[in-house]
């Protein structure tokens, strides 16, 4: 049994089990990925909107959050796939078959990006198909692209590319 169950290991969850430890909780966080930082990994521009940090990447400040926390005392379980949560009950069951306990669960979990669920998506995924202008730039550069979305992303992508 653990006083927190965090999932998500992203910024939010980092940020999370950092607080716990201070608080001196005994505190397990559970990532579904290999690698802690979730959507910072895919941030290549620089960032310089968060306040107190000016990164030239999103894993130079995934990087920073990592060295924040290599000295806290919280669990982190990475490649973990969780089958299903009981808020009620406050039990987590992994794909595994294991079952964790907490008294509280903290949801981390972040986004995930839209797929456009069209003919040939995943087949051209990194052939052609892209997610960083700014990583990827000058790999088009000269080319005609068609950039798809309506979001911040997407707009920002549009620019650096144009």
């Amino acid at each position: 049994m653990h006083d927190v169950l965090i999932i998500g290991a992203g910024p939010g969850g980092l940020s999370a089990a950092r607080w716990c430890d201070e608080l001196g909780l005994d505190t397990l966080v559970l990532e579904q990925n290999e690698d802690v930082g979730g959507q910072l990994l895919s941030v290549h521009n620089r960032i310089e909107n968060y306040l107190g940090v000016h990164a030239k990447n999103g894993l130079e400040l995934r990087d920073l959050f990592a060295e924040q926390t290599k000295d806290c005392d919280f669990d982190l379980w990475t490649n973990v796939e969780i089958d299903g949560v009981d808020l009620k009950a406050k039990r987590v069951t992994l794909k595994s078959g294991e079952e964790l306990q907490s008294i509280a669960i903290i949801i981390a979990t972040g986004l995930r990006r839209r797929r456009l669920g069209i003919p040939g998506e995943t087949e051209f995924a990194a052939r052609g198909m892209i997610e960083s202008g700014k990583r990827d730039r000058d790999q088009f550069a000269g080319k005609d692209v068609c950039v798809i979305g309506g979001g911040d992303a997407a707009a920002e992508n549009a620019l650096l590319l144009a």
